[in-house]
């Protein structure tokens, strides 16, 4: 199996990469399979226009110098043979599509090159992550599609995998035949029980597939953070505030939406999130946080059992408390205006 590996990079410059290796990928399959096999209801250029350009694309592909960076190469040359084995296309289609995937690239060409492996442009996956037994990435990727159920027609279930620094990451399909307990099964079952394994969240389409396989990647590196011990196999959730604090996309807006925003509530007098925020910042003393709101403990005790019915997490477990502290941080940064979509403003 042909695995990808996450390079680091701008956005164009992943960008002009996606082109060349589709360039490539034409010139390897047939110049017309991209076009071909493009899902209904995705848009692009003219058609002249865009044969002008793939053939342009293409030439330059063919023409590049010792310059191109390393990837680009070997892919390069993997692609020379003009009737490659189905086998060997698929599997190189597959390691494009997991390396753009895994570098936040999910635009309209990458839901071409994924409807090509069979996936359609609307679905909903999962992740999973993990180590090889034995470091048998070939032996464990067969063994995950061995273990996934079949579409309802009989067909096999669709399954992206990659490999990213000795871990194994698959994407699996969540709305046809199979679920994420089924997954989670799957995972204990296939990867190395005596190293970590996480299983990501669920998400829709091609660029919740991307957060998907970046989740169970950053959370497989945050553990290496965390202090505390976590069950196995363990859940991005499990670590939210550091998988935030690297820069998890997913994660902050997971804390933001789901528990800031949550206990924010619609109702600017609902006293719920200044009940937390008070309790957070006095040590976890709800006769200083009473003191505070010039109310009971009583009615503290109340409000904080409310506010983890709302979002789930409990302000008076220690760990729990962390995760609520992070996210009422990330969410009043993001009302004052020191937000963007992959980070903060400079100030």
């Amino acid at each position: 199996m042909a695995s990808a590996s996450v390079r680091p990079g701008s956005g164009s410059d992943r960008g002009d990469m996606l082109d060349l290796l589709m360039a490539r990928l034409a010139a390897l399959l047939g110049d017309d399979v991209l076009e071909r096999d493009k899902p209904a209801g995705i848009e692009g250029p003219d058609a002249a226009d865009e044969s002008a350009e793939t053939a342009q694309t293409a030439e330059a592909a063919r023409t590049s110098d010792t310059s191109t960076t390393s990837t680009t190469s070997a892919i390069a040359d993997s692609a020379a043979p003009r009737s490659p084995r189905p086998a060997d296309a698929r599997s190189l289609l597959e390691s494009i599509v997991f390396a753009c995937l895994a570098e936040s690239t999910d635009d309209e060409r990458v839901v071409s090159l994924m409807h090509m492996l069979g996936w359609p442009a609307q679905f909903v996956c999962c992740s999973i992550a993990g180590t090889p037994p034995s470091r048998d990435v070939a032996a464990c990727a067969a063994s995950i599609r061995g273990h996934l159920p079949p579409h309802a027609d009989g067909t096999p279930q669709d399954c992206l995998i990659g490999e990213h620094d000795g871990h194994l990451v698959a994407l699996i399909r969540v709305d046809d035949g199979a679920n994420p307990d089924d997954i989670a099964r799957i995972a204990e079952t296939c990867f190395d029980g005596h190293e970590p394994i996480c299983l990501g969240p669920t998400r829709q389409n091609a660029d919740g597939a991307s957060r998907a396989i970046r989740a169970a990647i950053n959370a497989l590196f945050a553990l290496k953070a965390c202090t505390r011990e976590v069950p196995q196999p363990m859940r991005c959730e499990d670590l939210l505030p550091e998988r935030a604090l690297m820069g998890d996309e997913d994660a902050r807006d997971e804390l933001v939406t789901s528990i800031y925003q949550a206990l924010k509530g619609d109702n600017p007098n609902d006293p719920t999130l200044q009940t937390v925020s008070i309790f957070l910042d006095s040590g976890a003393s709800l006769d200083a946080t009473a003191r505070t709101l010039s109310v009971h403990p009583n009615t503290v005790r109340y409000r904080l059992k409310r506010a983890t019915e709302i979002c789930g997490w409990d302000a008076t477990d220690t760990r729990e408390a962390y995760v609520l502290s992070t996210a009422i941080t990330l969410g009043r940064l993001r009302d004052a205006g020191l937000w963007r979509d992959n980070g903060f403003q400079q100030v």
